[in-house]
């Protein structure tokens, strides 16, 4: 496969992309941290390999270079190329529930309740706001929130 040489500078671009991100990750689930210790030459024949370098790239219908059962490092060997949802399927069925961010912020919203005098501080800011009033449909409220949001400059009575 012959690449021109700004190709090539885009793959190698990606390539040092790659090889930082992985440095700032966190560790594997055995407590490994991940490296790339492929060299560029051998980073690039894996994907000439794989049939799939014109595909490279995050998201659906494009190919990622997964690491074998998500241990060890980027080396040859350990390394293949996978369609993106099929390699971030595989890392979801290894996390518990409890290690999705997103789940324990739904169940902390949920879960807690304000206290009397929080909410009294919530009511007190409120009411410290100046009543304005929609010069269009004559709308009276307090400033900023749903009265910014429907009025003024967006009022349904606006000519």
């Amino acid at each position: 496969m012959k690449l021109t040489d700004q190709e090539l500078r885009k793959l190698r671009d990606a390539y040092n992309v790659q090889k930082k991100t992985q440095a700032r990750r966190k560790p594997d689930r055995n407590g490994h941290h991940i490296q790339v210790t492929m060299t560029f030459e051998e980073w690039l024949q894996v994907w000439i390999d794989s049939g799939n370098l014109h595909l490279r790239g995050n998201g659906r219908g494009k190919f990622c270079m997964a690491r074998k059962d998500d241990l060890g490092d980027y080396a040859v060997g350990n390394v293949e190329i996978k369609a993106c949802e099929e390699n971030s399927r595989e890392a979801k069925l290894g996390r518990s529930h409890s290690a999705c961010t997103r789940d324990k912020m739904r169940a902390t919203r949920a879960g807690v309740s304000k206290s009397q005098s929080h909410k009294d501080s919530i009511a007190d800011g409120h009411l410290a706001l100046p009543t304005v009033r929609c010069p269009h449909c004559s709308t009276s409220g307090r400033q900023g929130g749903a009265m910014q949001r429907h009025h003024f400059e967006r009022c349904r009575s606006r000519q």
